[in-house]
């Protein structure tokens, strides 16, 4: 989900394939947001508990999408991104991600928020709400997962599936939702591997069509 549609570029697939990059990091946003002065730290070398600038998730988001068979264009990466900076100064965020051991390059992020409807005062959280109808009482007092993204270069080797499995973590014993694309896709199926299930349509995604809501339940 992301507050314009939903996380969508990852992989389900596992692999032992070395790969340089370093383990899952988690870092929560402050309670009432970084502020309209955050001055975010780009990614780098030894660079680590800190979230990742407003660029790097557009850079990043924007690769993933454009592969097959999401085709997205590139101005939902540049939506989705806004939708970041404004969570990360106005709320708190948590994000798992993971960067590079050689340049800290950013290569994967999970990030969401706790979601309460009273909170959600914006004409695309009215809309999810009402497509739900019923259903929408399910996602009170949750974590909703924004996005997911995993650099395309590093597929098959089981690091958007690791990101996702710590996100999941960190908000273990509260339900969780998203919204995606309503096709077959390895993030669909990576979902279902992970113990979402449908729960509704919601707004519509970047390829015209209303948005498949998924939920969690807490374990």
């Amino acid at each position: 989900m992301s507050e314009a549609n939903g996380p969508s570029p990852a992989e389900d697939l596992d692999s032992t394939s070395p790969v340089d990059v370093v383990s899952v990091d988690v870092v929560w946003g402050l309670p009432t947001g970084l502020g309209p002065y955050w001055d975010a730290v780009p990614s780098g070398p030894d660079v680590s508990g800190v979230l990742p600038p407003r660029g790097e998730v557009e850079e990043l988001y924007r690769a993933a999408a454009a592969e097959p068979p999401l085709n997205e264009d590139p101005e939902y990466a540049a939506l989705f991104a806004d939708v970041y900076d404004v969570s990360v100064r106005n709320g708190q965020v948590l994000m798992a991600l993971t960067r590079t051991r050689t340049d800290g390059r950013l290569t994967s992020f999970a990030y969401g928020h706790y979601w309460k409807w009273e909170e959600q005062k914006y004409p695309w959280a009215f809309e999810l709400q009402s497509s739900l109808g019923e259903n929408s009482l399910d996602l009170e007092a949750t974590f909703a997962l924004n996005l997911l993204a995993r650099d395309p270069n590093l597929r098959d080797r089981g690091i958007g599936r690791r990101t996702l499995e710590v996100w999941l973590q960190e908000v273990d014993g509260y339900d969780c939702w998203l919204q995606t694309d309503d096709i077959d896709s390895p993030a669909r199926r990576l979902y279902t591997s992970l113990g979402f299930m449908e729960l509704g349509h919601g707004p519509k995604a970047p390829n015209g069509r209303p948005g498949l809501v998924m939920h969690r339940s807490a374990r």
